[in-house]
């Protein structure tokens, strides 16, 4: 060896000092960095797993989410469709009582129509006595004496009456 140039002496020297070097290494450094490397080795498999259950709590969020949106689309469209059925309704019942109104304001003019016929008429009739019995008066005069006269004027009242009273009939 010693035609290498290789002295045995250092050889040795240096396979102990490597020895201490390694064994000094793996008791003081190795132990603490594989001890340091399986725990970031678990720290990385705790937060994959806590990121896989936070996107599995995501995803179920995102469904709960819609399930909320679908139902307040669905409970919109109930409240429009009963708004729309109350406004219907609503309308309709404004429609009756319009109805229900001009019925009654019809009735009314018609009763007040019916009332001023009837004044009407018995004013006609009145208006038709007094003009006849005035002109049975003036022509009664000439031909006939007093007495006869209220007689015969009497007699056509009467008649007059009677007939007035029947056409109120």
């Amino acid at each position: 060896m010693e035609q290498l140039g290789i002295e045995p002496k250092l050889l040795l020297a240096q396979i102990i000092n490597f020895c201490i070097i390694v064994v000094v290494l793996s008791k003081l450094l190795y132990k603490p960095i594989l001890g340091m490397l399986e725990k970031r080795k678990k720290e990385i498999a705790d937060n994959l797993v806590l990121a896989e259950k936070l996107h599995t709590e995501e995803e179920k969020l995102k469904l709960k989410r819609q399930e909320v949106i679908d139902a307040a689309k669905q409970e919109g469209l109930m409240v429009i469709e009963e708004a729309k059925k109350q406004a219907s309704k609503e309308g309709k019942d404004i429609v009756a009582e319009a109805h229900k109104q001009s019925d009654e304001t019809i009735r009314r003019a018609k009763a007040e129509s019916e009332r001023i016929y009837e004044e009407t008429q018995m004013n006609i009739r009145k208006e038709s006595v007094n003009v006849a019995a005035a002109m049975a008066k003036r022509l009664l005069s000439s031909i006939l004496s007093p007495g006869d006269q209220r007689k015969l004027i009497t007699m056509h009242i009467k008649e007059i009456e009677d007939f007035a009273k029947k056409q109120q009939n």
